[in-house]
């Protein structure tokens, strides 16, 4: 967790663009699943 802080922190400035990226699909894929579910039943 604390990586995470310092990872987000004005000092550093640096984001780990690749990491954004990967949560932003694996959100996408989990809210068209839901979807999925819900409409199947």
């Amino acid at each position: 967790m604390q990586g995470i802080i310092e990872s987000l922190s004005p000092d550093n400035g640096q984001i780990d663009w690749n990491w954004v990226g990967s949560m932003f699909v694996f959100y996408v894929v989990l809210t068209i699943g839901g979807m999925a579910v819900l409409i199947t039943h």
